[in-house]
């Protein structure tokens, strides 16, 4: 729920989709809804039989049996998680900033840097500090308010005219609501950041599966039922929404002052939980390269309560150095977008590998059916056409970032990554960490062949 982070995903990554899909935004959110069901069902096709201490590329691994392609999938992870903490960091000035000007106040120039930095700083510190504290505290309480406040919304929405045409795809080319898609299938599929858990929950086959399901019900669905009700109670034009920085801070406003602002806090508050997600997963990668001997051995330094000080650190100051390096070559409004697009991209990229994957990984137990074949092959044709038709960058700036981290993965696996097993750990039920041959061996002896 941290990482799909509804409200904050409509203020976030929505926001950034409207820029190119226009009122077509509702039916690539339904469409990513959709698209993020299939895929929670394909990853927890091997969540349900292999529990990660790392995250997403040990699946991978499991399945393809190549350290290059487990690397591969765990920097592209960490690339687009920091990336993602870099646009939520981004989005809280886009927020702060219109709530001013709605309110008539000019923003001083200090604004920007004090607002992402509260983005990146304040989510890095508390991932160091009790995980179920944060988790039980934190996110839970925040997450459980900003899912009812997009129902209620949706609630009011509906008492205006009904627009079924915002179901369909209208005025707006292939590329553009191929882009719209990946943010929104971002957002919603971060319901899959629970697979980072392995190590810290209890009977972790049975409970993360289940908790992804749940995330992916009350996230995805409250964030689809926002996006109509964003797009819907809109008053202006198509070209104002699609260049309203953040149009959900103009519609509460027409509620008065003081709602607004509770929304604007409930809102800020809620891409801070993503980003405290997406730290704590993106950290684990980072420390589980480390135990794998694919990364530094430095970052497999960690705290007293368990939490990998340096790597979370590490992620902190990688998703700073991408909000500071997008906003001097394009400017925040833009960098906002594009950034966005950009982490899409590497995300969707790491799931058609574990897509793939889920027949080669069910063979190698013997259990392959029809529906560990054709269900995780339709996901992965899904994602790899949002991939592919949002691969003509809005710059070349960003084009230029793309090929650029694509090269220090290749550089890092060519230095380190190789020399290591990387995806060669996993979690058993009693949350001790053992090799994936290991695992792999004792999980066969209990299927009849």
């Amino acid at each position: 729920m941290a990482v799909t982070a509804p409200l904050g995903s409509v203020v976030s990554t929505t926001t950034a989709a409207i820029a190119y899909a226009g009122y077509s935004v509702v039916f690539t959110t339904l469409l990513a809804l959709l698209g993020s069901a299939l895929w929670i069902y394909t990853l927890t096709s091997y969540t349900k039989k292999i529990a990660s201490p790392g995250g997403f590329y040990t699946f991978g691994s499991s399945a393809w049996r190549k350290k290059s392609v487990s690397f591969f999938e765990a920097l592209t992870e960490v690339f687009a998680y920091s990336l993602l903490n870099a646009v939520n960091a981004l989005a809280i000035y886009l927020l702060v900033n219109t709530g001013l000007k709605v309110i008539g106040i000019s923003s001083p120039w200090w604004l920007a840097p004090l607002t992402i930095a509260l983005g990146l700083i304040y989510p890095t510190l508390i991932s160091l500090t009790d995980i179920k504290k944060v988790l039980g505290y934190v996110v839970t309480i925040s997450a459980t308010a900003e899912a009812a406040l997009l129902v209620v919304l949706f609630v009011i929405s509906l008492f205006r005219p009904f627009y079924p045409e915002y179901f369909t795809p209208h005025d707006v080319s292939a590329s553009n609501v191929a882009l719209a898609f990946v943010l929104s299938m971002v957002s919603i599929s971060g319901a899959g950041a629970a697979s980072y858990l392995g190590e810290e929950t209890k009977k972790p086959t049975k409970n993360i599966t289940q908790g992804m399901w749940l995330a992916l019900a009350i996230g995805g669905v409250a964030m689809f039922l926002g996006t109509y009700a964003l797009v819907s109670l809109w008053n202006g034009s198509l070209s104002d929404l699609a260049n309203s920085n953040q149009p959900i801070i103009y519609e509460m406003y027409r509620f008065g002052t003081i709602p607004m602002i509770a929304v604007l806090i409930l809102a800020v508050n809620s891409l801070l939980a993503s980003n405290i997600g997406t730290t704590i997963g993106s950290s684990r990668i980072l420390f589980n390269l480390a135990r794998e001997d694919a990364a530094p051995t430095f970052l497999k330094h960690s705290m007293k309560n368990g939490e990998p000080v340096v790597a979370t650190l590490l992620i902190g100051g990688l998703s700073a150095l991408f909000s500071a390096i997008f906003t001097m070559g394009l400017g925040i409004s833009s960098a906002f977008t594009d950034v966005a697009a950009i982490s899409g991209i590497f995300w969707l990229a790491g799931r058609i590998i574990d897509g793939i994957g889920v027949p080669f990984f069910y063979y190698r137990i013997n259990q392959l059916s029809w529906n560990t074949i054709l269900i995780p092959l339709i996901a992965t044709a899904i994602n790899s056409s949002g991939v592919i038709l949002s691969l003509p960058l809005p710059d070349m700036f960003s084009t230029a970032m793309l090929i650029g981290l694509v090269s220090v993965t290749a550089v890092w696996y060519i230095a380190k990554g190789r020399k290591g097993k990387p995806g060669s750990l996993v979690v058993d039920e009693n949350n001790q960490v053992i090799t994936i041959e290991e695992y792999m061996n004792a999980l066969k002896k209990k299927i009849p062949t």
